[in-house]
């Protein structure tokens, strides 16, 4: 259990946790604002600068679209016969061949059947994709997507292109995927990893974990400035200057380096120095931010972001406790001295850890908070209950549900964190064949029927005043009579169920008419005593509930048979008036040592309430 509670019994050190708490919130919240958050952002090249560059070892050659390869094959773009000759140059030594380039527009009818020729029989070869958005007045924002032309892209792999900026303009992640027109397109980086490690896209991304997926967003971790990977100038290839070993087993990225073509963007090391050079690094070329990123793909060598809200919190708040509750009998002086020898503690802490095993902690943000927080106790801002009451709100909003925080809020008694034993029904519907139809379709298409029917169930819960507690996979639970209590609990439950399956057979015709799979719903209803109350560490907590109660329902959902209703025997008693129900005897459930008597509701038996 998560418990919230007086930590400490002096009424000053209380005061003083309640401004800490008030000023880390507040820094928290600041840095929100634009200027602010790119202050932070700019710590990761600080960083990146600290640790300096790193010597490549990832298997990438970079072919050049460069000022001299202009110069003697002319003004880009240039015949795509070019790039077949470039491809003969290189042999079979190169692993896999990319093009960071686009071909979305036709050229000669001769050189675009030469370029879709060398693309059926080579299937090393991956092109790029890239989309833009506008935005617009009236129609908000708008999404182009340029493919290569048909005879290219049927042929070849092909992966978009698109930089992820953050919003001070630099480019520190990228995408593994990216959604257009409903279409999830794999990243140029993702198919060019999976292309050379022999894997499928989709599994390196299950690989990666539930961290990764969730967000699909890799920050880069930069081998160093623009330059560092091995680099030939195309002409030179062209012109049978380059050992052809240097390729041998490598991915080669092919892509403009020269600042003409405009393709160059800001990066952490964009502002670093070599050892030994006066010249400050600039743009980095595109196709080499690609370099990194595959880099980073092959080698698994990701950065991982501790960056969240709740550790921020967390960092701030036990650098400012230290400094300010068991540091309290120092002088204002002293406490001033000692937080300025934390926070390069910290910094510095900060830094090693990212140098040495990739985790990219907070940064300014828990300084800020503790400098914060020192010159609010300084003040003597202390906090009123109001205020405190206010604090408590701001927190448990970011760990449950509105309706729960209200519940709380409204309560004063100290223990309402604390689990409770409370009559509840608990209401469990689950798709039938769900997992047997989702080896048979695509993903895209079983998530977007997942969505469709979540979406309906958590429109009728909520109308009847339930709490969704929980998805599992196809399956959901929600409460009824927990936090906010019916007298009429049980009806609701039920009054749920029933407009579930009326609505589901109405969403079963559209997806009839989209060509889709028909799923019907078993639900399951149990009533009686649960522990409902928050659970889990404070990293990750719930509110949900817990017993035989809930098991029942689970159980009964799991022998409903698809637009059935089961409800229990103390279901039955609190509804049979409202209800058409019939009795289907005892039956065995597992993990019940006695038979259990339960019930199929048919329909209403009479208009009740609306609610």
């Amino acid at each position: 259990m998560f418990k919230i509670g007086h930590s400490f019994k002096s009424k000053k050190l209380y005061k003083k946790l309640s401004i800490i708490v008030l000023s880390i919130l507040l820094v928290i919240a600041i840095f929100k604002i634009h200027w602010l958050y790119n202050l932070e952002l700019s710590s990761i090249n600080l960083r990146f600068s600290l640790r300096g560059e790193e010597k490549v070892r990832d298997p990438i050659v970079i072919i050049g679209i460069d000022d001299s390869s202009i110069e003697e094959l002319g003004n880009f773009p240039w015949d795509r016969r070019i790039y077949k000759a470039l491809i003969d140059k290189l042999g079979k030594y190169p692993k896999v061949i990319a093009f960071d380039l686009y071909f979305d527009v036709k050229s000669s009818e001769d050189a675009d059947k030469v370029f879709s020729d060398l693309l059926k029989k080579d299937k090393r070869i991956v092109i790029a994709a890239f989309y833009t958005v506008t935005d617009n007045p009236k129609f908000g924002s708008i999404k182009r997507l340029f493919l290569p032309l048909d005879i290219f892209s049927k042929n070849s792999k092909v992966g978009l292109v698109n930089h992820e900026y953050d919003s001070d303009g630099f480019i520190r992640r990228f995408a593994l995927t990216d959604n257009v027109f409903e279409v999830n397109w794999y990243s140029f980086p993702l198919l060019v990893a999976a292309e050379f490690l022999g894997i499928s896209p989709e599994k390196y991304i299950t690989y990666l974990g539930d961290s990764f997926k969730k967000e699909s967003k890799i920050l880069i971790n930069y081998r160093g400035g623009p330059y560092l990977y091995p680099y030939f100038s195309l002409v030179d290839v062209l012109n049978g200057n380059f050992d052809p070993m240097l390729f041998k087993d490598k991915i080669v990225l092919i892509g403009a380096t020269t600042e003409a073509l405009h393709d160059t963007y800001f990066v952490p090391f964009s502002g670093y120095v070599r050892m030994g050079s006066k010249v400050r690094l600039g743009k980095m070329p595109g196709v080499e931010i690609h370099a990194n990123s595959i880099g980073t793909l092959i080698s698994r060598d990701f950065i991982y972001p501790l960056y969240n809200d709740i550790l921020v919190f967390l960092i701030s708040l036990i650098l400012s406790t230290f400094l300010l509750i068991f540091l309290n009998n120092l002088s204002n002086f002293a406490k001033f001295i000692m937080m300025l020898f934390i926070a390069i503690l910290y910094l510095t802490f900060a830094n090693f850890i990212f140098s040495k095993h990739n985790i990219l902690l907070p940064y300014y943000i828990p300084v800020f908070g503790m400098f914060v927080s020192y010159f609010s106790n300084l003040v003597h801002d202390i906090t009123s209950e109001e205020r405190e009451k206010k604090l408590l709100k701001n927190l448990f909003q970011r760990f449950v549900s509105p309706n729960v925080v209200e519940e709380l809020i409204k309560l004063e008694d100290k223990n309402i964190i604390y689990s409770k034993r409370s009559n509840i029904s608990v209401l469990f519907a689950d798709i039938r064949n769900f997992t047997y139809y989702s080896d048979l379709r695509e993903p895209e298409e079983m998530v977007k029927i997942l969505n469709e029917f979540f979406a309906l169930v958590i429109e009728i819960i909520f109308k009847y005043g339930g709490t969704v507690d929980k998805f599992m996979g196809d399956a959901v639970m929600a409460i009824f009579g927990a936090p906010l209590y019916h007298e009429d609990f049980a009806e609701r439950a039920v009054y749920s169920s029933l407009e579930i399956q009326s609505k589901l057979r109405e969403l079963q015709r559209e997806w009839e008419l989209k060509g889709y799979p028909k799923f019907e719903v078993g639900i399951g209803i149990a009533t009686g005593e649960a522990l409902i109350g928050i659970v889990g560490p404070s990293q990750k907590i719930e509110y949900t509930a817990i017993g035989s109660t809930v098991n029942l329902a689970s159980r009964l959902e799991g022998i409903a048979k698809g637009g059935e209703i089961l409800i229990c025997k103390n279901t039955y008693e609190k509804v049979k008036d409202k209800f058409i129900i019939e009795d289907l005897g005892y039956v065995n459930i597992k993990g019940k040592e006695k038979p259990v008597h339960i019930y199929r509701v048919i329909g209403i038996l009479k208009d009740g309430e609306k609610y």
